[in-house]
């Protein structure tokens, strides 16, 4: 079996932004799951997308020149094609000719000539021939997304990212993303029953699912999805503020929050302090100044 060597160029993920295709790649695959992802579930499956995508352009360009050489199949004179077991060269057939062995019987024989101007004979029509499988990708030169990950992860977390946040087809709550679009409908009358919810425990906090359990809400749509919607829904509605530690949701009612919640204490609030230089009070900035023109 012919093995086609594959490989990405060097600075390939370094490179990495998030285009068009992937923007397309990764709402399809939310709508496929129905679930909202981390960044780290949507790169992964990004990544092997994106090898998926190199493999088939690499395969492309290689049968450009032409068909790809087999020595069972038959050709015609100015036919092109393409050799892998050469290092995918390109030529055209010159001429053929009949052709006998005693172990083998007919067969024929194609000359063919190079790009670089060589010329070569070959069999054609010859059924038992090792080359004549189809060619595969070597498996040794591609890489995992396990791979790519531990090389350049934060940088790909980061630049997805970025490419979502600048979308308004996306949104993001609790580290998760989800299109707009296909977010399970959270009215008004929703909200006004889970400001009322809040309002009986004291404004809380409570998780979304202690509120999901009393709202009549898309009870056959996906649990995740809905609770992401109503998460989404709550976050927007400036009645509602998200209180939880890091990985864990929690909602609160804003007017119900403790003073010192709401506004910054009197002894955390920043004023800019003066310094003393000789016999002048300074400002930081001219402080800062001042130091500066002494050092140059």
């Amino acid at each position: 079996m012919v093995l086609a060597a594959f490989s990405l160029k060097e600075n390939y993920w370094d490179e990495f932004e998030l285009r068009e295709e992937d923007i397309e790649f990764i709402y399809n695959h939310l709508l496929e799951v129905e679930t909202p992802l981390t960044p780290q579930d949507l790169i992964n499956v990004l990544i092997e997308e994106r090898i998926q995508q190199e493999i088939k352009a690499v395969e492309k360009q290689r049968l450009s020149g032409g068909k790809i050489y087999l020595p069972k199949e038959t050709y015609e004179v100015d036919q092109q094609l393409v050799f892998p077991a050469l290092g995918w060269r390109q030529g055209k057939v010159i001429e053929k000719r009949s052709g006998w062995n005693p172990d083998y019987g007919d067969f024929e024989v194609i000359n063919v000539h190079f790009d670089d101007g060589d010329q070569k004979e070959f069999a054609a029509g010859f059924d038992d021939h090792t080359l004549n499988s189809p060619p595969e990708v070597e498996g040794n030169n591609i890489p995992t997304p396990e791979s790519v990950i531990n090389s350049h992860g934060d940088l790909l977390i980061s630049r997805l990212e970025e490419g979502l946040f600048a979308n308004p087809d996306f949104v993001r709550i609790a580290f998760k993303w989800f299109p707009r679009a296909l977010l399970v409908d959270v009215n008004t009358g929703h909200l006004n029953l889970a400001e009322a919810l809040l309002d009986m425990e004291g404004g809380g906090p409570l998780p979304t699912s202690s509120l999901l359990a009393q709202l009549d809400l898309a009870v056959d749509e996906n649990p995740k999805l809905v609770e992401f919607s109503l998460d989404l829904a709550l976050q927007e509605d400036p009645r509602f503020d998200e209180v939880g530690p890091a990985g864990e949701i929690l909602w609160y009612l804003k007017r119900l929050e403790p003073e010192g919640v709401q506004k910054t204490p009197f002894s955390l609030q920043y004023s800019e302090e003066p310094c003393f230089w000789g016999n002048v009070w300074l400002k930081s900035e001219s402080m800062n100044w001042l130091k500066n023109s002494i050092r140059d």
